[in-house]
């Protein structure tokens, strides 16, 4: 097969110029290419490969937008979990919605039911290339793509949805329209939310071991917001230092270094280092994640600090515009009526005076027109559930950014909530340490007692004083917070956006239902077009009669095959 590296059409190994465009044609190095997903989307060229699939880059068919669609290998299209992976890491990435998560538009399934992503197409590189290739960074670089990723982290979080593989290798470095650096955290194929554990087995953990926090490899332990953030300070520690602060030939080693080594200070490997982002990298380091700041908030608010005022400022990264136009459908079955006009020409000279042609020709030319009639009909049709579909995407993405403004109000007072609960003593863990002292310090007395009767020695009245004392941690500890309130307010404004999206989902599946065999058909009608301009193509070459006409075919926008 060959396609057409313009309008990408494709064409037999025998042909060697577009009928439409007149451009040379190319072999297919992949055989998705110039193949329509989801009625919507036009594969174009290979960007990379890797081992779950291969990434495109694709065209919008209508509005033109350029994207990037990730495709998994087909021998992935019977695993369940993995679509269903794919499909939650859709869900999960499109709510969140933040300038420094990576913006995807749309879930589905090829023909052959191979899970695909559409998403934004950035221009750039993944943060290990830098890593790797420039050691450490600035400090206020490193702090303003630290703020970046404390901030995506903080909008996951907020929405309870934990990354699970924080690493340079899902962080893409693209530039702003002011040429800035913005980091976007990519890949949520393995987030995790409190209420979706199925794709987990038992024992099974997923990341990258030289990133992972030291409770992911303990059996049964609970994954939260704190083991990101001390993926965070990894990767914090690495763009500072030029270097992870463990080193290791074997997952082993790794495993043993996130639970037992202490990691060296920042400030003692890279003198200029801020004391305070050296003691911050530490706290999100800590071993017991109870230690590590109270979130990403927190981060955030501790790496502004010590930002410029350039490196805090919020970017974003606008649409990839396209560098080659292609002609619209719309141009394309112009031009295949122009060439239609001209074919009906030729025959009207060959056959002049009311001579009829041969039926063969008669039938191909009323074939052709019918064709391109239905074609120009099912185009407008796919205008108009296209603009349904966009129309529907604005709506939900318009009530979207307003409840994710009250998400970040509350998320921020809940923030310092958190850690204003943590200084006086409050924590849940904190509570139950408290509880215990007293039941210990009760059940002593209560033996002390047995022991002296009622007579009150000395050791006696100090066992009650403790506790007393005990009881009263306790009851400080254990009083109702406004870290619980917030909490109940920011989870329900998160089950609204979830609804919000999950009723839009529903209406539009039928738009796309819709659109997928439009495209279909259209695929189907054009491909017949171009069997039949080349069948009367060559029934008409013969004649001198249209030699002229078929010059002109070769001139303009239509030069045509041999």
């Amino acid at each position: 097969m060959k396609v057409c590296p313009t309008c990408r059409l494709r064409y037999s190994d025998d042909d060697f110029a577009c009928l439409v465009d007149g451009a040379p044609l190319q072999a297919m190095t992949d055989p998705r290419i110039g193949s329509v997903l989801g009625g919507r989307y036009t594969l174009e060229e290979v960007l990379g490969r890797g081992g779950m699939g291969t990434v495109y880059r694709a065209r919008q068919n209508v509005g033109d937008r350029v994207v990037a669609v990730k495709v998994l290998h087909d021998r992935f299209a019977d695993d369940e979990a993995l679509r269903e992976r794919l499909e939650r890491e859709a869900r999960s990435t499109r709510q969140l919605a933040h300038p420094n998560i990576i913006t995807i538009f749309d879930f589905g399934l090829t023909p052959q039911l191979v899970p695909y992503l559409v998403m934004e197409l950035l221009h750039g590189e993944p943060l290990d290339q830098p890593i790797k290739r420039d050691g450490a960074f600035e400090l206020d670089k490193a702090l303003m793509l630290g703020l970046h990723l404390s901030r995506a982290l903080a909008r996951a979080h907020d929405f309870g949805v934990v990354h699970r593989d924080v690493k340079p290798e899902n962080v893409f470095i693209c530039s702003s329209d002011d040429g800035t650096r913005v980091a976007k955290l990519m890949d949520f194929g393995i987030a995790l939310s409190p209420n979706d554990r199925r794709l987990t087995g038992a024992g099974e953990f997923l990341g990258s071991p030289r990133y992972m926090a030291p409770e992911r490899f303990q059996a049964r332990a609970e994954v939260t917001p704190a083991s990101d953030l001390y993926a965070l300070g990894m990767v914090l520690y690495e763009m500072v230092a030029g270097t992870l602060p463990f080193q290791s030939q074997s997952m082993a080693g790794w495993v043993l270094h996130h639970m037992e080594t202490m990691p060296a200070e920042l400030a003692s490997v890279r003198s200029e280092c801020p004391p305070l982002l050296s003691r911050l990298v530490a706290e999100l380091l800590s071993k017991d994640p109870g230690h590590r700041p109270v979130d990403a908030h927190s981060v955030v608010n501790t790496l502004g600090t010590m930002a410029s005022e350039k490196a805090k400022r919020v970017r974003k990264v606008s649409m990839v515009s396209r560098e080659v136009p292609v002609p619209d459908e719309l141009a394309r079955i112009g031009a295949w009526r122009e060439r239609a006009r001209l074919y009906q020409l030729m025959v009207d000279r060959v056959w002049p005076d009311g001579s009829q042609p041969p039926q063969e020709i008669q039938n191909d030319l009323a074939e052709l027109h019918g064709a391109l009639g239905r074609l120009e009909a099912l185009r407008a049709e796919a205008q108009r559930l296209e603009e349904a579909v966009t129309k529907e995407d604005a709506r939900v993405e318009a009530d979207r950014e307003r409840l994710v403004h009250a998400v970040d109000t509350l998320a921020g007072e809940l923030s310092q909530a958190r850690a204003k609960t943590r200084q006086q003593g409050g924590s849940p863990g904190i509570a139950r340490d408290h509880l215990e002292r007293y039941r210990t310090c009760l059940a002593r007395v209560i033996q002390l007692d047995a022991i002296h009767g009622s007579t009150p020695t000395p050791t006696a009245l100090e066992a009650l004083r403790e506790t007393t004392a005990a009881y009263a941690d306790w009851l400080n500890a254990s009083a109702p917070s406004p870290t619980r309130d917030l909490q109940f307010q920011l989870d329900a404004l998160r089950q609204r956006i979830a609804g919000l999206e999950r009723d839009s989902r529903a209406g539009q599946e039928g738009r796309k239902q819709q659109l997928r065999a439009n495209a279909d058909e259209r695929a189907q009608l054009e491909q017949r077009v171009l069997r039949l301009s080349r069948s009367l193509g060559e029934a008409l070459r013969p004649f001198p009669q249209t030699r002229d006409l078929f010059r002109k075919m070769r001139g303009g926008t239509m030069r045509a095959i041999g």
